[in-house]
């Protein structure tokens, strides 16, 4: 009985860490999608983001909530979801989310650059111009690594 009880509650303990749903998805690259907790999903790159500035350590490409990417050997495309401060001030997404609600960006990672953020129309202008189709894939249906 004694023993049961220790497995039930290391059962619980272990369930109930901070952390244990938290990974990596490997992009092209050097890239990865990290989530850090349930809404800090962002894309960090091996190389500081390229801005013109030589003394920038930046390795954060797009901040939270990364939702959706679609990448090829020369960009990595995003969309994000805003999070908003509740009233206790914890970082969280809009109850039903719009097309205000998001915003996107584009990686060129030969360059390490960034472009965005931008709104759907702005993406669709600048994919064209690229000449890509963009096909996002939910973050939940990528590979992830512990």
């Amino acid at each position: 009985m004694k023993h049961l009880i220790l497995l039930m509650a290391s059962c619980f303990i272990l369930s109930s860490c901070a952390g244990l749903a938290d990974y990596t998805i490997s992009l092209d690259n050097g890239y990865c999608i990290d989530r850090l907790s349930a809404h800090q999903i962002q894309i960090y790159g091996e190389e500081a983001v390229n801005d013109g500035i030589e003394n920038t350590f930046n390795y954060l490409y797009v901040p939270a909530e990364v939702t959706a990417v679609w990448w090829d050997e020369q960009y990595i495309i995003v969309k994000q979801l805003h999070l908003r401060a509740d009233e206790r001030g914890y970082e969280e997404p809009p109850q039903n989310p719009t097309d205000d609600d998001y915003s996107y960006w584009i990686i060129e990672m030969d360059k390490n650059e960034v472009k965005g953020p931008l709104t759907l129309k702005e993406l669709e202008n600048d994919t064209n111009q690229l000449g890509i189709k963009v096909v996002f894939t939910p973050i939940e249906k990528l590979k992830r690594e512990p």
